[in-house]
């Protein structure tokens, strides 16, 4: 067994002796050889030459099978590792059901899926009482949380799944400066290699808090952050005993991550602001396997008044178990973030219902006819976009699906019917217009949700002329949805560039067919300064009536293009194994997207 090896197995078990005091195992391997223990955040040193940079230690797999020597007593605790003791399991020593943290973070790490993971985990619930089980997943492994692992992966099924079985999103690392699971998702992210907007978006919507952020990275919104951070004088709440993690070390690297995805500051922003979920509210979207619905927020850009009127009217319905359907219509621009399914080829109902009998093809049906049949009193959910674009006739044919009583064979008393219209565009974007500075204030408020209540009135009023009555009647909800603030508007050009990097990033593949091939790749697209960066791109393109589609034609235009004819431009020909290149996108003086490659061994076979 190699040096670094011994040295992690000697950490191992100074934890296991120590009962997972990581101080008190660190004072006892002072003077025996172990470098693997995390000395920075369990401690008063100042020194950042001792912080932890952010590395997890790497879990054996040949040493996570249960252990025998005397330390495995302590209740089934071993060193944070929580296994159920005989009296709380009836599965005996060593079966194949018995909780062991250690081998479920080894075999993360090992790349082990999520459908086998998950069967391990309902085996350990079928087993061990929810509490157990709760405070086995939040033990430590090598001093860290195991959830701390779970978030290495970048695997937001992987995170949904550690949290659904009991992993506590607000975790923290370390005892002197407690370092929140938030912070350590920020802190990984600092390329399109490894971007953890995705993971941030799942703990957001899971229920992680940003207390424990510093204000200043996140308020104001709309600039660049200082590349060491927030300034001393804006960071006033360091001495808060939840932010003490906060050192100059650290927030140099939170800084850096920020930075390069605005979308984070957005999220971190946005979380602060949103009033969060009850316990109730949570425990009622589970009973009802809607929990996704709370972190709506989270992966949709804007919209706050729109989301907050749809969430709390379904879960109301759910509480209450009403059983008519709901009928919503989305009323906005296209772009912004509307369900899309399309209706404008409709041209008679039996185009919409499928035909009747005797006329041909009346056994085959519909696609939302056999949709509905099969989905008789069940809870469904059906997408109408373009509503204003179907006849009178045919929307009227929905009258009796969208009624109460059950008049139809099918049942649709449990469907959820979205109708999504730009028939209200004119009346949305005035308004929009006038209330600008209520309406696009980056600290939502009282006031304007008052203010999109009343264009909702408005709508609804607007929608019995161009409707009728009749159907006007039946909907539940006129929910607008409103152009993007400077704020969204950037957020949303970060999105649509991310989406351009993470492609990029994939390796070169070199195919004689078309359809295999991966020309431009290898490439790791840096954003310097990103607010700077997607407010140039959102202010440059953003046309309201147009929606994140006027912003992805500025990216292709600003970005996508510039690097692509770059790229083929300095090389003679495109190999595999060319090695990996670097393009910075950064603003230059005028406020102008600038793009350029950053010498490297990818120009290798550039002419």
């Amino acid at each position: 067994m190699n040096e670094a090896k011994c040295g992690q197995n000697a950490a191992k078990k100074l934890l296991r002796r120590t009962g997972g005091d990581v101080e008190r195992a660190i004072d006892l391997g002072c003077g025996c050889g172990t470098p693997y223990l995390p000395r920075g955040n369990n401690n008063n040193s100042n020194d950042d030459d001792d912080e932890w940079d952010f590395t997890l230690p790497r879990v054996d797999d040949r040493n996570t099978s249960k252990l025998t020597d005397d330390a495995n007593s302590n209740n089934g605790s071993i060193s944070g590792l929580m296994t159920p003791s005989s009296s709380d399991s009836k599965l005996g020593l060593g079966g194949d059901d018995e909780f062991d943290l250690e081998k479920l973070v080894g075999d993360i790490q090992a790349g082990q899926g999520c459908e086998e993971i998950r069967s391990r985990l309902t085996r350990y619930r079928e087993h061990m009482k929810p509490v157990k089980l709760r405070e086995a997943l939040n033990g430590l492994i090598l001093g860290f949380p195991g959830f701390f692992y779970v978030v290495e992966t970048l695997n937001s099924e992987l995170l949904r799944m550690w949290a659904e079985y009991g992993g506590d999103v607000n975790i923290t690392y370390g005892s002197a400066k407690p370092l929140p699971l938030v912070a350590y998702v920020i802190a990984l992210g600092n390329s399109y290699a490894a971007d953890t907007t995705g993971i941030l978006r799942t703990l957001l919507g899971l229920g992680a808090s940003v207390t424990g952020i510093p204000k200043a990275f996140y308020t104001p919104l709309e600039r660049d952050i200082p590349d060491d951070g927030p300034s001393s004088d804006e960071l006033g709440d360091l001495g808060d005993e939840d932010k003490k993690w906060c050192t100059p070390k650290v927030r140099k690297r939170i800084a850096a991550s920020l930075n390069f995805r605005f979308e984070q500051r957005y999220l971190l922003h946005r979380a602060a602001g949103l009033n969060r979920f009850s316990g109730a509210k949570r425990q009622m979207a589970k009973l009802y396997k809607a929990e996704d619905l709370l972190g709506v927020h989270y992966f949709l850009v804007g919209q706050t008044a729109a989301i907050t009127y749809v969430v709390d009217r379904l879960l109301c319905y759910l509480a209450l178990q009403i059983e008519r359907p709901i009928i919503l219509l989305f009323a906005g621009p296209s772009g912004h973030d509307l369900l899309t399914v399309d209706c404008t080829n409709m041209h008679s109902k039996y185009d919409l219902w499928g035909p009747v009998k005797p006329y041909a093809g009346y056994k085959d049906g519909s696609k939302l006819n056999n949709f509905l049949a099969e989905h008789s009193g069940r809870r469904s959910i059906v997408f109408l976009d373009e509503f204003e674009k179907m006849d009178q006739e045919i929307r009227n044919t929905l009258l009796l699906p969208f009624q109460d009583e059950l008049l139809t064979p099918v049942d649709c008393k449990k469907t959820i019917w979205i109708m999504a219209t730009n028939a209200f565009d004119e009346t949305i974007h005035a308004f929009c217009t006038t209330h600008e500075k209520v309406l696009f204030d980056d600290e939502p408020g009282k006031e304007g949700q008052k203010l999109v209540q009343k264009l909702s009135r408005s709508i609804q009023k607007e929608s019995v002329t161009k409707f009728g009555a009749p159907l006007s009647g039946r909907i539940s909800g006129f929910i607008p949805f409103l152009t993007f603030s400077p704020s969204e508007q950037a957020a949303v050009a970060d999105r649509i560039l991310a989406n351009f990097g993470r492609d990029r990033i994939k390796s070169i593949k070199c195919s004689d067919v078309a359809s295999k091939s991966h020309m431009v790749g290898d490439l790791d697209l840096q954003v310097r300064r990103g607010y700077s960066v997607c407010k140039a791109l959102a202010t440059k393109g953003y046309v309201p009536e147009l929606g994140a589609r006027s912003i992805t034609n500025t990216v292709d235009d600003d970005v996508r293009l510039p690097v692509v004819n770059e790229y083929l431009d300095r090389r003679e020909e495109i190999r595999e194994d060319q090695g990996k290149c670097t393009f910075i996108v950064g603003v230059d003086e005028d406020g102008e997207i600038d793009v350029s490659e950053s010498p490297s061994e990818g120009t290798s076979g550039s002419s």
